[in-house]
């Protein structure tokens, strides 16, 4: 099971300190692949806090809730791990990628108003961010360990940066089959000059499939912008099913960067 809390608190002098610290970080906020089998961390950690903290009627607001938009009908909810990592998640509750609402046609766009809000990251690390260094994922069922929807927001990963425009020549306005760091994915560039998005992801996944929401199969998805002074700029929405045989489980938070390494961070 992937751990996201630092490894060297796992020294044997410190061993006693790793349960609590856990259960902290799940209570603030973490959405990673915490040990699930320590005391008071269930599933639905993630959005009993999200709802105490962000949605009750309370004039008191937690510095944690960065936005509440109850018009749009999403929370940006600062993750506990990493400077400038943020959570987009519906205001209502919302399993996962494998809900099937998700992938009705019409949905209200989770994807744009992380992407609108893409400024907090910058203003986390105390600097404006240029567009192509930020991104936003989900993982896949498979891979996650809170069972309330939340899209991840940060910087992108070197390996993502690298990918994007290594594979610019692969990467079109059709889909096409690749590879990140050994996992199959597909990837398709979505002219934008303007870093506007005016599209859901979800609704890209699911017509390129020619599916019905019902059949949409456990995947994670991952979207960044990217500037092509000789080409098309964009949006690059890459698709990650998960496929145990090919090792993958759809952890598309993957391509995100919680030390935020490409900004100095």
């Amino acid at each position: 099971m992937r751990r996201d809390f630092p490894t060297t608190l796992l020294t044997k002098p410190l061993t006693r300190l790793v349960a609590p610290l856990c259960l902290l970080l799940v209570l603030a906020g973490c959405a990673q692949q915490e040990d699930l089998s320590l005391p008071g961390i269930t599933r639905d950690s993630l959005w009993q806090n999200v709802q105490k903290r962000c949605l009750a009627p309370s004039d008191a607001r937690h510095p944690d809730c960065a936005i509440v938009d109850h018009k749009r009908g999403f929370v940006l909810y600062k993750d506990a791990i990493g400077t400038s990592h943020y959570l987009v998640i519906p205001d209502h509750e919302v399993s996962g990628v494998e809900a099937h609402t998700v992938w009705q046609h019409g949905q209200p766009n989770q994807w744009a108003f992380g992407w609108d809000a893409r400024g907090m990251v910058g203003k986390a690390l105390g600097k404006a961010l240029p567009d192509d260094m930020l991104g936003l994922a989900i993982n896949a069922r498979a891979s996650r360990s809170q069972d309330q929807l939340h899209i991840h927001l940060d910087c992108i990963s070197e390996a993502a940066r690298a990918f994007v425009h290594g594979s610019a020549g692969d990467i079109g306005t059709t889909w096409s089959a690749l590879q990140f760091q050994g996992k199959p994915v597909r990837a398709v560039l979505i002219p934008s000059p303007p870093a506007s998005m005016d599209f859901n992801a979800f609704d890209m996944v699911r017509e390129s499939l020619d599916l019905s929401p019902e059949a949409v199969t456990d995947r994670g998805l991952f979207v960044t912008y990217v500037v092509r002074p000789e080409g098309k700029s964009g949006f690059v929405v890459v698709d990650e099913p998960v496929d145990r045989q090919a090792g993958s489980n759809g952890h598309a938070s993957d391509f995100l960067d919680r030390r935020c390494r490409l900004a100095g961070g």
